[in-house]
């Protein structure tokens, strides 16, 4: 086993002049990439980064973007990606729960810069992408790998050392950073090179966000075998245009994604004979709507994933020979499967008491092997709740079937997804208690046609307050959390809320009649 530095080294070493990674007008080859990674490494080195230092990116779709994840892995520097949705306040606690000490930031947020700054004082070094002018005390970007070293870099992380951190909502209201080791993230290359159509030539389309581990396992499947990978900040349009020019062959298209390019209206103009893959997953993904895709791109291209950031990515995919959407509305078909395990995968169905379940009862998935996170930056807490014995508790609940495939039919842990987005209902209903207006709230996540799911909020209005409105209370949320975690829609009931025995609030009858109809619950 190798550290995950050792992937980009070995392409430049065997494909040098094959073109890597492309970004509007530039275009670098494996050696060029490689070259422009070394001066990076060296050069954060140089202000003082030492390894297992916190590094964070804020940034759209670029190439610096991923130069920045290799010179990280190089250099031994712990990497965070960070959601450029994310609010002001969102952004300071993770700086802080991080003690991150650089931030390498493009122009669309410098304007949070100021906002943060003075709320993370770990923030020692900030490194402006493509700022013209950097402001005082932030380095540019392209000045610093020009004045720097092309020198060899010895790698400085070890297998076993915490590479990438991912802040993901939490159950308790707070953001918490899963610590990928290199281990981790060189086995996510191999078991997407298993797993999806990679190969010589393959030319990946970075379609998701770059923060996302959805759209980042390519940074290490891509260049294990040589392919190029090409940066778009998605619109539908620009990704069909490079999709059609750069001759793309695989990509990841999360559900939303997917619903945008089969409502454009002018999909039948490109062409996209290239393609021989799209994965697709993140969040439910409606029939329809891949019964709309399917016109024009046949289910021989679609690849259905389950993916959890604590094990690295990928953790079960049906392959496009499975996808049936001929079933009629309702039917249990394999399309609704979530796939067998990945070959890096091991996978349980349990009940309470942790006891294996037979094929077809529905229990709580558990997974296992190489891929399995080291555990949640600084929460031991947490990381023994959902890591036992080498095995994590996913929270889903779901069944098998005689082979093995897996299907989700509900979650554990109280949490949406939202147009691929992870949201958990506690992290908003922290912030609706704090508005004097509202006496009780419980939130959920309702079926949306684009997004898979919307966040939806139920709210019993404090005395004194009759006249408020919906708007005013969403209004509320604006600035405090990032706006994918913001209800779509808010309904006024009469309190109390139901409850269950241990007064807990119920929940599923609030949410099951907005699911009345349909043929899945998450």
């Amino acid at each position: 086993m190798y550290t995950a530095s050792r992937i980009l080294e070995r392409a430049v070493l065997f494909f040098p002049e094959r073109p890597a990674l492309v970004d509007g007008d530039v275009r670098l080859t494996y050696r060029q990439l490689g070259g422009r990674v070394h001066r990076l490494a060296n050069a954060l080195r140089g202000l003082g980064l030492e390894r297992g230092d916190r590094v964070a990116v804020l940034d759209h779709n670029s190439h610096r973007y991923a130069e920045a994840y290799y010179a990280c892995a190089l250099a031994g520097f712990a990497f965070l990606p960070l959601n450029s949705r994310l609010a002001p306040p969102e952004l300071a606690y993770i700086f802080n729960d991080s003690d991150a000490r650089a931030l390498l930031l493009s122009e669309p947020f410098g304007g949070l810069l100021e906002e943060v700054r003075s709320e993370a004082p770990s923030l020692e070094f900030l490194v402006g992408l493509d700022i013209d002018p950097c402001p005082a005390g932030v380095a540019d970007y392209e000045a610093l790998i020009g004045a720097a070293s092309d020198r060899f870099v010895e790698p400085g992380g070890g297998l076993d050392d915490v590479m990438q951190i991912y802040y993901t909502s939490g159950t308790t209201g707070d953001p918490k950073g899963v610590c990928l080791t290199n281990a981790n993230v060189f086995c996510c290359g191999l078991d997407c090179i298993g797993t999806m159509d990679f190969r010589l030539g393959s030319i990946w389309l970075h379609c998701a966000p770059m923060f996302h581990l959805a759209d980042a396992v390519a940074f290490w499947a891509v260049p294990m075998v040589g392919g190029t990978q090409v940066c778009v900040q998605f619109r539908p349009d620009e990704a069909l245009r490079l999709i059609e020019s750069e001759r793309v062959t695989i990509t990841s298209l999360p559900a939303t994604l997917i619903a945008m390019i089969a409502n454009h209206g002018g999909v039948a103009d490109y062409d996209l004979s290239s393609l021989t893959q799209i994965m697709y997953g993140g969040s439910p993904t409606p029939i329809g709507v891949l019964r709309k895709a399917e016109e024009f791109f046949p289910s021989s291209l679609l690849l259905h994933t389950y993916g959890i950031t604590e094990t690295a990515g990928l953790a079960c995919c049906l392959h496009p020979s499975e996808h049936d959407l001929s079933v009629p509305d309702g039917g249990i078909h394999r399309a609704g499967s979530c796939g067998p395990p990945t070959p890096l995968i091991d996978l349980r169905v349990v009940d309470d008491g942790g006891n294996d379940l037979p094929v077809g009862t529905v229990g709580e998935v558990l997974c296992g092997g190489p891929k399995v996170m080291k555990g949640y930056w600084r929460r031991p807490d947490l990381t023994s709740e959902v890591l036992r014995d080498g095995w994590y508790s996913t929270g889903d609940m779901g069944y098998l079937d005689d082979t093995g495939h897996l299907y989700l039919v509900d979650r554990k842990k109280d949490m949406i997804i939202t147009g691929a987005e992870n949201v958990y209902s506690v992290e908003i209903e922290n912030l609706l208690s704090t508005h004097p207006a509202v006496l009780e709230t419980a939130v959920f996540g309702i079926p949306h046609e684009l997004w898979g799911e919307q966040v939806h909020a139920i709210v019993v209005k404090r005395g004194g307050h009759e006249d408020i409105s919906a708007a005013e209370i969403l209004e509320f949320c604006r600035g405090r959390i990032a706006g994918y975690k913001i209800p779509k829609s808010l309904d006024f009931v009469d309190g109390p809320l139901p409850t269950t025995g241990p007064g807990k609030v119920a929940k599923r009858r609030l949410r099951d009649p907005y699911w009345e109809g349909t043929n899945r619950r998450v």
